[in-house]
Formats: C-alpha cells, structure tokens, sequence
C-alpha cells in the first residue's frame, strides 16, 4: 500500500509560521528606506532635466541675439543699402567688405561654426566657415557680377527663412554637417536665419549662422556622472518619422543622428513603448525602466514653439548606484537576524528540497521523455511524487508504442501507393520492354544462321554482338529504373538536385504519358540551389502528382512543370490542361481515401501520402483549379537545411 508523506510534510513546514513574519518586518523596514529614497532621487533627477532644459532655452535665445546683432553690423547694412541703389560695382565691394566682416565676428564667437548671406534665390553669395572665407566657384550672379559659392535654394532651412518677416528668426533641425572635402561629418550644429527686405518691401536675402551643438553637448554631459547614470538629448518631430527619436547628444557618440549616419538608432529601439510614448506626448514626467528600475525623468523643450516637433531631455538614474544606502540597511538588518534564522532556515530548507527534489526529479524527467520517448524517471519513492512518475513512465512507454505502429501504418500506406503506381505504369513497361528484346532476338537468330551457314564475319558479328547489348542495354535501364522507385528505401536525407528528381520521374512516366497521346513538358527556370531531402519519397510525391495529371487528360493533353527558386524556397509547379477539380471537392482532395477515379482504379491515398511527405520536408502543397480549363500543383520545399524532417 502506498503512504502518503507530502501533506505531513506541507504541515510540518507551516509550523514556522514565525519566519515569514520575521521576514515581512524586515521587508517593511527595507521598502519604506526604498521609498523615501526614491522619492529623494525622483526629485533630484528632475530638477536636473528640468534646469537642462532652462539652459537650452538660455543657449537658443543668445544664439537668436547673436544673429540679431550681426544682421546690424555696418557691413551688412551697407551691402543691403548698395542693393536699394541697384549699384552693381559698389554692391560687390560691399559684398567683399560684409564677408571679412563676418569672418572677424566668426573668429571671436567661437560657438558659430559659419555664416552665410544667401540671396531671395537661394544663391550663397557669401560664407565663412571656421576661420575660412569659402571662394567663389559657381554661377554667375548677375545682379552682381560675381560667381554664387553654392546653392541652398532646396534646403528646408532656407525655404522656412525666406518667408519670414522682418525681425523674424527661424531655427533649423540640429544635425551633422558633411565635410565634403573631409569626407566626414562635422559635429552637430543649428542653423539661425532672419531675413532682409529691400525699401521697395522685397527680400533682399537671408543672413544665417551656423551655431556649434557642442555647448548643450557639454550641458547635457555634465548632468550626471557615468557611475550614477546617463543623460541624453533626442528630438521630438511626429511630423518626421526618420528624425523622431534620434539621439541628438548621448554618451555613445555612434549612436547619434541615425537618420544621417545610416545607423538608423532611435530611442523606439532601445526603451520601451510605454516610456517613449511619455517622452513624445508630455512636456515632463518621470518613469521607472521595466526590469532595471532605473528613474528616468524627462522635459522638453521646443525652440519651434511646437508641441510636436522639439528636444525632449533625458536624465537616467541608475537604481543600483543612488540606491545603494539601502544596501548598508539592509546588511545591518540581516546580520541582527541571522543568528535567529539561522536554524529556522536550516530546518525550512530540509523541509522544502525533501518536496521539491523529488518532483524536480518528475520535471526534469517529464522533459527528458519529451525529447527522447526512451528515457524513463527514476522512482525513488513509494509516495504520490513515486506514482506519479510510474504513471508517467507506463503513458511513455504506451506513447512509444502507437508511434512505432503509425510509424509502420504510414510506411506500409507509403510503400503500397508505390506499389499501386507501379501497377498502373506496368502495361506500358511490359510493351517498352518488348521492342528491345524483339530487336535483341532477331539479331541474334541472324548471327546464328550465319554461323550454321559457316559464313561467320568477324565484323557483321561484332557489330551483331553490339546490337544487342545496346538493346539489352535499354531494357536494364528501363528496370532499374523501375527497381529504384519500387525498392523500400530507409528515409535519408542528402543534399540532392530537384531537377534531376523530376527528369527521373518524368522518364518512369513517360511511357505511360505517349500511351495516353499526354505530352510533358519540363520547363527550368534557372538553377536551382540544392536541397536537403529524401530523395526516393519526394520522387514519389511528383510520380503520384504526374499520375494523376495523365489520369486527368485525354488524347492531345499537356502537363507543364516548371521549376524555379523563389527567395529560400523551391518551386514546383505541375500544370495539366484537363477538365480541373469540381470546387466541392477540392477541398477534400488531401483526405485519406478519398478519390475522384473509377473503382479499382486508385485508392485515394496517393495526394495523403504526398502531402505527409513534403509536410516532413518543411514544404506545402497548393492546388489551384478551374472546371474545364486544367490544374495547377505547387510544391513549395526549403533549401539548404530548413526542412523540419
């Protein structure tokens, strides 16, 4: 009789109940500590955010001034004023002394990286770029008389600068420039544009600054200290998905302006929808990162003066390091306490592994049947975990059974529906054979009149003997051919050529198609990669589908195969011009026994077998009919090692 040990053993360990309440006060000294804790960082973290975004707002306004005051400088004035006069010479003299002016302003402000002048068409008519002015190399201005450097007609930033109005300053996206000469990128910067008006009201131009990034780089950098966390810069820009969430300033400097660089990192990547949807729909917030714990605090900040288009910064805490007071508490409780637990956890955990080893035995077994239906879970007691796994042991061993008796059914089933095709192509086997062995005999029986005559030629008879071995020749090719399908092959898998697998059927087959008036034809569409499957079964699956094809046509019909590769797929499609599949039944067509032919003339389990089979090799089969216009199977195999059997 089998005694039961588990529930003695359950009720033995709730008498220490004590531990858990010994527990839960510690757990409640330890999480109130966590809370203020957090509390105290939370805050802290988005101050920090916060005061970043003061000092990007502080960074833009003086950019915004600096570009104020440079479009009011004596040399740019007197160029605009030499344009109302419409004095060519004297407008191009201008032009010189604006662009060593701005040179001058360039390398005392060492926070612009370039200044441009561009006229209402977009030509750069003057620019100076890190203590350079750029030569003048384009086309001909002609209100001027001097070359254009460049063109910015199509850049976005000179399109939403040329339709302000006086006084008005717009700001560009923060982005990498490319260094054409360098081939690099230089670092990020920003573009600040006002416009010029003529005193008859029209644009005269539009002054731009290209300020260095490099200053919120470094504010953003010295919100917090690598050991205590991370903070970064992003853009928000819903009306741009390539430049919404991309890393404008983070510590890892590759993972910065994806959309220009071609790395294509955004934050969408890298955190969590739940925190990403904060960081683009509100101005400020905090949140907890799912498994780390970290605190991440975040505010925006729109120079557009736009909800959806800004920079959103980010300060992450990292638990572990702000945290880590909680660690001394912690201690100091479990070192008052471990004297008493001490024995209690030993006699808990006596308890608990004489439970849970026996039934982690039972998984871990339970496992082990799963990948191999031998294996069997030791029973090392008579209690319920002992006939549990008894139980268990008794079911595998009866599982194992009715798989190796399907195994045998489904080969039997194979083996038999090779043995039906034969049948069905044995008539026209019978006649191939009989031409060859007709010729062989006739052959023969004239050599021997010519020996019982004594006029014996050593050639006629050599040519006679070579006769006859090319006839007999075809006959063994003809039943080897026939012998390979027939033969009960153990499945193997090998890397083998479709093609060559469909020109082998199609010539077992053939005999019987030119008996029937059937043509085939094999269409290649390129080579095809090898595949890794069972020849002998898959060349069944294609004798049983050409069967049926024949089967379906009458005198004049055609079957078209063609073979091609589709991505990492192998396609086979077999087209027949005979009447097609009622829709009603078309359906039940891969059902085992079911049949459209005549009685005794097919067992409807030719499409069953097939489609087990090419189902082990990882592939499909598709069937596409229309009445009276023909059918179309499509066996569909991976290439390479994908198939599942």
């Amino acid at each position: 009789m089998i005694r039961l040990h588990i529930r003695q053993k359950i009720l033995l360990t709730m008498l220490v109940v004590f531990i858990p309440s010994l527990l839960f006060f510690s757990f409640l000294i330890i999480s109130s500590t966590s809370e203020i804790l957090s509390a105290n960082v939370t805050r802290e973290v988005r101050g920090l955010a916060a005061k970043s975004a003061q000092n990007l707002h502080d960074l833009v306004q003086n950019s915004g001034k600096t570009l104020l005051v440079i479009a009011k400088t004596p040399s740019v004035l007197g160029f605009i004023d030499a344009l109302n006069h419409h004095n060519i010479q004297l407008s191009a003299q201008r032009l010189d002394k604006m662009e060593k002016d701005l040179l001058n302003v360039q390398k005392l402000d060492r926070t612009i990286q370039a200044i441009r002048f561009i006229d209402p068409q977009g030509r750069v008519l003057a620019k100076v770029r890190e203590g350079t002015i750029i030569p003048r190399k384009g086309s001909l201005v002609p209100y001027l008389g001097v070359r254009e450097i460049s063109s910015k007609k199509n850049r976005q930033f000179f399109k939403d600068a040329i339709i302000l109005k006086k006084g008005e300053i717009s700001i560009s996206n923060m982005e990498r420039g490319w260094m054409g000469g360098k081939a690099k990128w230089c670092p990020a910067m920003v573009r600040f544009s006002t416009p010029f008006f003529l005193t008859n009201g029209q644009c005269a131009g539009i002054l731009t600054i290209n300020v260095w990034g490099a200053t919120a780089g470094r504010t953003i950098n010295r919100l917090i200290s690598k050991n205590e966390g991370t903070a970064f810069l992003i853009e928000r820009n819903k009306g741009n998905q390539d430049r919404n969430g991309i890393y404008i300033f983070y510590q890892d400097q590759s993972c910065e302006f994806g959309n220009q660089t071609g790395s294509k990192i955004t934050v969408f990547k890298q955190y969590p929808k739940i925190i990403t949807d904060a960081w683009m729909d509100t101005d400020e917030g905090v949140n907890i990162q799912p498994g780390s714990r970290d605190i991440i605090a975040h505010h925006f900040y729109s120079p557009f003066h736009r909800e959806d288009k800004g920079w959103v910064v980010v300060v992450n805490a990292r638990r572990k390091f702000f945290m880590s007071p909680l660690t001394t508490i912690e201690h100091r409780i479990f070192w008052s306490t471990g004297l008493i637990l001490a024995l209690m956890i030993t006699a808990a955990f006596w308890f608990a592994s004489s439970i849970t080893r026996p039934i982690k035995e039972v998984i871990d077994g339970t496992h082990s049947i799963g990948r191999d239906l031998n294996c069997r879970i030791p029973v090392r007691s008579d209690d319920e975990v002992g006939a549990l796994a008894q139980e268990i042991n008794l079911m595998a061993a009866d599982l194992q059974r009715h798989l190796d008796d399907k195994k045998k059914i489904a080969e039997n089933i194979c083996q038999s529906e090779k043995l039906a095709s034969i049948g069905e192509m044995a008539a026209g086997i019978a006649h191939e054979l009989n031409t060859p062995l007709g010729n062989a005999r006739a052959i023969a029986a004239l050599a021997r009149q010519d020996l019982d005559s004594g006029k014996c030629d050593p050639v006629a008879l050599d040519e006679d003997l070579a006769d006859i071995l090319e006839q007999t020749g075809k006959c063994s090719q003809i039943i080897s051919g026939m012998l390979s399908f027939a033969r009960q092959q153990n499945p193997e898998c090998t890397y083998q050529d479709i093609n060559e697998l469909l020109e082998s059927s199609i010539s077992l087959l053939r005999i019987r198609s030119r008996g029937k008036g059937v043509s085939i034809l094999f269409e290649k569409r390129g080579k095809l990669p090898l595949a890794k499957i069972d020849g002998h079964q898959l060349q069944q699956v294609f004798v049983n589908i050409l069967l049926n094809a024949i089967d379906a046509l009458d005198q004049g019909g055609q079957v078209a195969i063609r073979s091609r590769n589709i991505l990492d797929k192998i396609s086979i499609q077999f087209i027949d011009t005979g009447s097609g599949i009622k829709p009603e039944q078309l359906g039940k067509i891969f059902v085992p026994f079911f049949t459209t032919k005549e009685v005794g003339k097919g067992t409807g389990l030719g499409l069953s077998v097939s489609y087990g089979i090419v189902k082990n090799h990882g592939g499909t089969i598709e069937v596409e009919s229309i009445q009276n216009e023909g059918t179309v199977f499509t066996v569909l195999l991976p290439t390479g090692d994908k198939l599942d059997g």
